[in-house]
C-alpha cells in the first residue's frame, strides 16, 4: 500500500514493472486512498493492462469476548468479504469511468447477483475469495450458474449487455 497512495508513486512503480515485465500486467489498487480514480489513471498511462480493485478495507479488528484478547495475531488487519462489498462496487464504479482498461472487481462477491452489480459498475470480470468459506468450493459453479439465471430472467444474450450499464441510465 505504501507505493499505491499516491498517482506519482503508483506510477512510478508500475512504469518500472512494465519496464522489466512483457507479460500482463494488473495492478491491484486499495481503496484507502484520497482519489483512486486518479491513481487508476496513473497506472493505466504507466503501463498497466488492467486494474485490480479492491483490496481490504481498514484495518479492522475483532475481539474475542470470552478472552478479551485480539482474534488476528497482529491484532488488527484487513476486512473483506461480503461487508466491504458496497465500497468494491463504488470503487470500480469510479475506476471504470476514468480508464479503459479491463477492471477486475473484487470484494465480497458472494453470489451471481453480486458478480452482476460487479460488472454493471463497469468491471470486466470479478474475483471471488471469501465466498469460498462461506458457500464452499463449489461457490465458482454456483456464481456462474446464478449469472445464467439472471441472464435468462432478465433476457441478456451477452455479458455486454449489462456491462456498465449504470453509465446509460
Amino acid at each position: 500500500m505504501s507505493f499505491g497512495i499516491s498517482c506519482p508513486s503508483a506510477e512510478a512503480v508500475t512504469r518500472e514493472v512494465r519496464r522489466v515485465c512483457s507479460k500482463t500486467l494488473i495492478v491491484k489498487l486499495s481503496p484507502n486512498v484520497t482519489d483512486i480514480k486518479e491513481i487508476a489513471k496513473a497506472v493505466e498511462a504507466a503501463g498497466a493492462d488492467a486494474i485490480s480493485a479492491i483490496n481490504t478495507v481498514g484495518p479492522g479488528m475483532f475481539i474475542d469476548i470470552e478472552s478479551g484478547r485480539p482474534i488476528l495475531a497482529n491484532k488488527v488487519g484487513g476486512l473483506s468479504g461480503p461487508a466491504i462489498r458496497p465500497i468494491a462496487i463504488a470503487k470500480v464504479f469510479e475506476i471504470c469511468s476514468g480508464v479503459k482498461i479491463p477492471v477486475i472487481g473484487i470484494g465480497g462477491v458472494t453470489y451471481g447477483k453480486d458478480a452482476v452489480e460487479m460488472m454493471m459498475a463497469g468491471a470486466s470480470a470479478v474475483g471471488v475469495g471469501s465466498a469460498v468459506y462461506y458457500r464452499g468450493i463449489k461457490v465458482f459453479t454456483k456464481i456462474n450458474q446464478e449469472i445464467k439465471e439472471f441472464m435468462r430472467d432478465h433476457r441478456f444474450q451477452k455479458l455486454s449487455e449489462f456491462r456498465g450499464i449504470v453509465y446509460k441510465n
